[in-house]
């Protein structure tokens, strides 16, 4: 069986990747609140995020004022694409079981 990404395992930290595979640049504003976190939780998962080099994160001027803006990073994609091969392969043997 495969080892899981400890990192990305998190479900916070894996909703917050996938949410920027498919945004690939966001506002930190717009991922709190499509994911229904608080400024504090998501800023400790964005930070740790952006330690293992999958997220950078930059303020950008947007509408006159400062935004911090959170993107992923190529090594945080395909980490993430490792993490879901990792577990479609766990998942295989369920999906194929008999009912």
């Amino acid at each position: 069986m495969s080892e899981f990404n400890p990192v990305l395992h998190q479900a916070t930290r894996l909703r917050i990747m996938v949410f920027l595979v498919n945004s690939r640049v966001a506002a930190v504003t717009t991922v709190r609140d499509a994911l229904g976190l608080t400024d504090g939780n998501l800023a400790g998962h964005l930070q740790r995020l952006e330690t293992e080099g999958y997220v950078t994160s930059r303020r950008a001027l947007r509408r006159l004022r400062f935004e911090v803006e959170v993107a992923i990073t190529a090594e945080g994609n395909a980490a993430l694409v490792e993490y879901v091969r990792a577990l479609r392969s766990m998942i295989a043997p369920v999906e194929e079981a008999p009912r």
